[in-house]
């Protein structure tokens, strides 16, 4: 009964348009807390319907915030996304300056689309994504559950010696592509970043999966020796299967 009528009360309760930001931070806060955990007593598996409007007015009353960095969650984006509304979020998206330079922004393009457009649509950009936030790829390619990926994580999971770093996920893409050459396509549909070492390696890869092809032995020697000086792991792994 009392998760019941903390459902009721929130019924009978109209989010003001606009909303400051301080009261929209304590609404949010409200409904991701009690709000959320009294939906799940009451609807189980379905309380994500019953929220879902919540998030869409919540979402409505703070259209015209700008991204900030330091408050990511006061965004229509990623309460269009707790609604399901994917294809709502992308254009509010793709609003934010420079969304493909920004961990956050980049993440939830990255949600939306695989929702719209499966794993081919977000390859490139998860790529792109580990490279400057390798912690946040991480959390997103477990949440997301991403099967075309299962086995070179379980893979990278088991057989992957991390640098000691939080990023070390950043190493991913280029150990992936080593697993499954068909992902080497995709990978190189991905936007040249800041040139990080992780980056630099997978561009290796790349480059040594396609010397192969085309039997250009000299090069691909010279470019083995890059990939082993740059990361011993990820050459281990490639030439497993060589």
């Amino acid at each position: 009964m009392p998760a019941f009528t903390r459902l009721c009360e929130n019924l009978h309760s109209a989010v003001p348009k606009p909303l400051q930001p301080e009261a929209a931070m304590a609404l949010l806060q409200e409904i991701e807390g009690t709000v959320a955990a009294a939906a799940q007593a009451v609807f189980g598996p379905a309380s994500k319907g019953w929220l879902s409007p919540l998030w869409s007015d919540l979402a409505a009353s703070i259209s015209d915030y700008p991204f900030d960095s330091a408050c990511e969650d006061l965004h229509a984006a990623p309460l269009l996304l707790r609604a399901e509304r994917w294809a709502d979020a992308i254009p509010r998206i793709e609003g934010i300056e420079s969304w493909r330079r920004q961990p956050a922004p980049m993440a939830w393009m990255i949600e939306a689309r695989y929702q719209i457009a499966g794993f081919d649509g977000i390859w490139p950009l998860l790529a792109e994504l580990a490279w400057m936030d390798g912690k946040r790829a991480q959390y997103l390619s477990e949440r997301l559950c991403l099967l075309e990926l299962e086995r070179a994580m379980r893979s990278f999971d088991t057989d992957f010696e991390g640098d000691g770093t939080v990023d070390y996920f950043a190493w991913f893409p280029a150990w992936a592509v080593t697993c499954d050459s068909r992902l080497a396509n995709g990978l190189r549909l991905a936007q040249k970043g800041a040139n990080t070492r992780q980056e630099y390696c997978a561009r290796l890869v790349l480059d040594l999966l396609w010397l192969e092809r085309k039997g250009r032995h000299a090069e691909l020697v010279d470019n083995r020796r890059k990939l082993r000086e740059a990361n011993p792991v990820v050459f281990a792994r490639y030439m497993q299967d060589r």
